[in-house]
């Protein structure tokens, strides 16, 4: 699915931006007149842009405060959250711009959650000496614990995006309470700690389960995990070695990341991994002098691995596989593909759902649904009913009278 440019990255982020109007992330009209300014591969231009609508957007929540228009400024603030986001996403690591235009995004999006009246707690979870982020949010006409979604992010995602990616609105609506966070090689933990990735997932879930245990809100027999984009691995990696999951989402499947990297080339990838450290990093510089998506990815890489080199990346990313712990997984498992998903191919889902056995099932989103692209962003609303149709069935009331083995075996 074309939206704007040849460039996949380009466009593809462009999709995304769209993709969160459902939950009021965004507005066609200024995402398209947004791209529209941009020239295709530009990314200083698509900085000044994207910034440019959402200072537009944030001015306008502005005076709608000013006039005790607070729904109003609610809807601006959450939209420019999503713009700054967008303006941020190719800049350096090291770019000067890059913190306040971070720290505007997520003031903005508290801003407007407070704005429409939308309750939340700040999470504050103690992590290995020091704490990462995160949000709890509660429907506010239920009593008692509530069956509980966490939501967790991948590559290049925050925690305030994970609002409108995971449909929060829509969890709310259904009764489950939700919580968003970020942990290493994500959000503020990268950006404010340098926390990098870590492939032991189960040793980041586990402190935020661990910290749940204290809320009332949250039921802790009935935790789900949705994990999304590198989420997919970084969820059913937890869930293999924490026995508290009782449900996981693949949203979408990413349990082998050297695989998938690799999906558009194997035998060149493969022929590279025997290659001199030296010839691996000068074609990667290449690469990344001729292409703007090249370059964010191998940037981007650096900072959320903590690696140097492209050799360095490459060893890393094998470090990132499901092949030998899929079978630990018992908990009840979706793995949600797209027929057009550019970052990992629908036959590793398929791979996946046989490692972790009948525990799993799977569901493919098709083209002419709209929905074949990563993380379905062409229509997420169509996503996100699936996820919580699952949940609605998976995450069995007690009492209902359906058994364990019931719920693993039923399919999407």
């Amino acid at each position: 699915m074309r939206v704007q440019f040849s460039s996949k990255a380009f466009d593809y982020q462009t999709l995304r931006a769209l993709a969160y109007a459902p939950f009021g992330g965004s507005e066609a009209g200024e995402v398209l007149t947004t791209v529209e300014r941009v020239p295709d591969g530009d990314t200083e231009a698509w900085y000044e842009e994207w910034h440019r609508t959402a200072a537009l957007v944030d001015g306008a929540a502005a005076t709608a405060l000013d006039s005790g228009r607070e729904r109003t400024a609610g809807h601006a603030l959450l939209r420019a959250h999503t713009y700054y986001r967008t303006a941020e996403f190719f800049l350096a690591a090291d770019d000067e711009r890059r913190p306040s235009t971070y720290d505007r995004s997520r003031e903005a999006f508290r801003a407007g959650l407070d704005a429409l009246g939308v309750a939340s707690d700040r999470l504050s979870i103690p992590y290995e000496g020091t704490t990462i982020p995160g949000y709890l949010f509660v429907p506010d006409d239920r009593e008692g614990p509530r069956p509980t979604v966490v939501c967790v992010g991948g590559f290049d995602s925050l925690a305030e995006e994970l609002y409108f990616l995971c449909g929060v609105p829509e969890a709310l609506a259904r009764g489950y309470a939700v919580v968003l966070f970020e942990g290493p090689g994500q959000g503020a933990p990268l950006r404010e700690q340098g926390l990098t990735a870590r492939p032991d997932w189960e040793h980041v879930v586990g402190p935020v389960f661990d910290a749940l245990e204290d809320e009332a809100a949250v039921d802790d027999d009935r935790l789900a995990l949705v994990g999304v984009s590198f989420g997919g691995y970084y969820a059913p990696r937890a869930a293999a070695f924490d026995d508290r999951v009782a449900a996981c989402v693949a949203f979408d499947h990413m349990h082998d990341l050297w695989r998938a990297s690799a999906a558009d080339a194997p035998r060149l990838a493969t022929a590279m991994l025997y290659a001199p450290d030296a010839f691996v990093n000068g074609l990667a510089r290449l690469g990344q002098r001729v292409s703007a998506d090249s370059r964010w990815l191998m940037e981007n890489s650096r900072w959320v691995f903590g690696v140097e080199t492209a050799a360095d990346l490459q060893r890393t990313l094998r470090e990132y596989s499901l092949a030998d712990d899929a079978r630990r997984i018992d908990c009840p498992t979706l793995v949600l593909a797209g027929e057009d998903d550019h970052f990992v191919p629908v036959e590793l889902a398929d791979e996946f759902v046989d490692l972790v056995g009948e525990s799993a099932s799977r569901h493919v989103f098709r083209t002419e649904e709209g929905a074949g692209e990563h993380c379905q962003v062409g229509n997420l609303t169509l996503a996100t009913d699936t996820i919580y149709d699952w949940l609605d069935e998976t995450l069995v009331r007690p009492g209902s009278g359906t058994d364990e083995e019931g719920r693993r075996e039923r399919a999407v």
